[in-house]
């Protein structure tokens, strides 16, 4: 049931028990304040919408390590037990069939994996009753690797001194793997040194000058994941000859290369050479080819492998450029260069916007973006895609809808992707029904000489238009839009900033019945209550200081309802105890003499809270009073 309950809260009360009568007569006085008092009535028509469900950021790569499975998940915000779900790959509505797909609370299970037909674009599509939306793209790629050929490998035959390679010649496979090496048998890991380098792009181990100790058997594993099989490549023998280490300038047998990346990746160059004495190796960077002008290495640059490898992490824009690698010994000096190009994802650099939708109009939306070229911009409506048509103009990064209808409202999905990622923006039209939150039916009561407030909640999109009557005359209106252009008709008469009418130094002529009318271009709203004008009962202080009524034209009966408990209170007021605002209509009494105050507020629920500042102290001594 609806319950009509109090807050009171008390400052700096210090009272005896004698004094207990004359502050319940006075927490009974504060009724006669002109307080608002409203409920929420809503209609069929005016239950909130769900919103579209909100699709999270997905994965730009998945991998799938294991060939009987794969799992694309979907998050999505707003979920609720009417959202659905579906897939499309490569723009396409994926038909689920049970033996190779399953759908688990929107994630997109696949089963007996087949490279390359499961791989692809892969997009959910998450919609309920009120709209749908389409998540950026997750490319789906199944890890593979193929069997090194078993062919018999040529020995390799090397003087002693010489600077020599062995090729790993992997087969083709995916991710890109870590490469190890191994001699003899029992198998026995080599390690890399000053003069020993394994390439991290393919593989191969370098020499930089022979000795006798590197004859033997040497096989290359490659592991393109921790989880992922490995394989050995066949054995390749190297057999030495004796002979004369003799000094050399360096030479550059494995140099830095042009690497392209994408923003946030992880990227390394490598520099070996032959040079005897051992060469130290410097790692350099300048912005131009033919510029001399050093610039710093990249803060979180890291050297590994006795500075043969440069790692740079999490690379960036301004990574971009021309690395050298300079080594030298005593006997030469050698600088070879290297670019790094970093790619930008697609990245939206503008906001949404949320525009309140104008019958008959049109309206432009404008997405500004940034990344490496070429830039694809695809517009969505309800997860569907948007063609230049009668209704829609596309024209690169903008999207007009002509001729607005009430059809047109909800949200605009604008997708921007290159080669190296995807972002997206949305642009909402709004239009809502006019929706009122009404009066309760009860008259509200104003006391002759005071100030009145009677509120009302809205809702409305586009701006609306507030207009309040009494009985069959407009008495205020306000266009709720940028201009708050507001009519008063009756100079004692105002509106607050929420629309509220506010009656001041009430008159016998204000009781009667008032409307509210909320319209916009979609329909309109009403709302009514009667409003009642009593007038105040004088009072003197009798025995005790208590005040006696004398002379009571009106006895007026306030019906509180807390859960089930009724009590009803006899109760007035005088003006000069009162201090309220028209925005806010609280209540605050002071006690002549007292340094004590109660402010009360009525609400309307139909759950009724602990009251935490009125205790049980009170409770029982105005019970007992009543």
């Amino acid at each position: 049931m609806w319950g009509i309950f109090l807050i009171i809260r008390k400052q700096n009360v210090n009272r005896t028990k004698g004094q207990a009568m004359g502050f319940h007569f006075r927490l009974l006085l504060l009724f006669l304040s002109p307080v608002s008092v409203t409920v929420a009535v809503y209609r069929d028509s005016d239950v909130p919408r769900l919103g579209p469900p909100i699709v999270d950021a997905h994965q730009r790569e998945i991998i799938a390590f294991r060939p009987d499975f794969a799992s694309l998940p979907c998050a999505v915000r707003g979920r609720s037990s009417t959202t659905a779900y579906e897939w499309r790959k490569d723009g396409h509505g994926l038909i689920l069939t049970p033996a190779k797909y399953r759908l688990v609370d929107g994630e997109l299970q696949i089963f007996s994996l087949k490279r390359p037909e499961d791989e692809g674009k892969y997009q959910c599509v998450a919609y309920n009753e009120d709209d749908a939306e389409i998540s950026l793209p997750t490319y789906l790629r199944i890890a593979y690797m193929e069997p090194f050929e078993r062919t018999v490998r040529l020995p390799i035959v090397v003087t002693e001194g010489d600077t020599f390679r062995i090729r790993c010649d992997a087969p083709d496979h995916y991710p890109l793997g870590a490469y190890s090496w191994y001699k003899g048998f029992p198998l026995q890991r080599v390690e890399p040194d000053e003069r020993i380098f394994i390439s991290n792009k393919n593989g191969d181990l370098f020499f930089r000058y022979a000795t006798l100790q590197d004859s033997g058997n040497y096989s290359c594993e490659v592991a393109p994941h921790m989880y992922y099989p490995t394989a050995h490549s066949p054995a390749t023998s190297v057999i030495l000859r004796s002979g004369n280490v003799t000094s050399r300038p360096p030479h550059v047998v494995l140099s830095p290369e042009v690497v392209h990346a994408v923003e946030g990746q992880t990227v390394t160059m490598q520099c070996f050479d032959d040079a005897y004495p051992v060469s130290e190796t410097v790692w350099k960077r300048r912005a131009r080819r033919e510029a001399s002008d050093e610039l710093p290495l990249p803060e979180n640059a890291v050297l590994q492998s006795n500075d043969h490898l440069l790692i740079l992490p999490d690379v960036r824009r301004d990574s971009d450029g021309y690395y050298s690698c300079e080594v030298e010994n005593t006997l030469g000096r050698m600088s070879i260069l290297g670019r790094l190009t970093v790619n930008v994802p697609a990245k939206v650099t503008s906001p949404g916007t949320e525009t309140p939708l104008r019958l008959g109009e049109n309206i432009t939306f404008k997405v500004t973006f940034e990344g490496t070229p070429p830039m694809t911009v695809t517009w969505y409506r309800n997860a569907n895609e948007v063609v230049t048509s009668g209704k829609y103009v596309i024209k690169g990064d903008t999207l007009t809808v002509t001729d607005l209808r009430f059809t047109d409202r909800g949200r605009y999905q604008c997708m921007v992707q290159n080669e190296y990622g995807a972002d997206q923006v949305f642009f909402s039209l709004v239009a809502v029904e006019p929706a009122i939150v009404t009066p309760l039916q009860d008259p509200q009561t104003a006391i002759l000489g005071e100030n009145a407030t009677v509120s009302v909640s809205w809702e409305a999109s586009p701006p609306l238009t507030i207009s309040w009557r009494h009985g069959d005359t407009t008495v205020a209106s306000v266009n709720m839009d940028d201009t708050q252009t507001v009519t008063i008709i009756n100079p004692r008469i105002n509106l607050t900033k929420e629309g509220w009418l506010f009656i001041n130094d009430v008159t016998p002529d204000d009781e009667g019945e008032y409307t509210v009318t909320v319209s916009n271009q979609f329909g309109q709203a009403q709302a009514s209550n009667h409003l009642t004008v009593i007038a105040l009962p004088t009072e003197k202080l009798g025995t005790n200081n208590i005040p006696l009524v004398i002379g009571v034209n009106v006895a007026i009966a306030v019906v509180i309802i807390v859960g089930v408990a009724v009590a009803v209170w006899i109760i007035r007021k005088r003006r000069r105890d009162r201090v309220r605002s028209p925005a806010r209509p609280d209540a605050v009494i002071l006690r002549p003499g007292r340094d004590e105050a109660f402010r009360v507020r009525l609400y309307i629920d139909d759950k009724v809270p602990v009251n935490e500042d009125f205790g049980t102290e009170d409770t029982q001594a105005l019970t007992a009073d009543l």
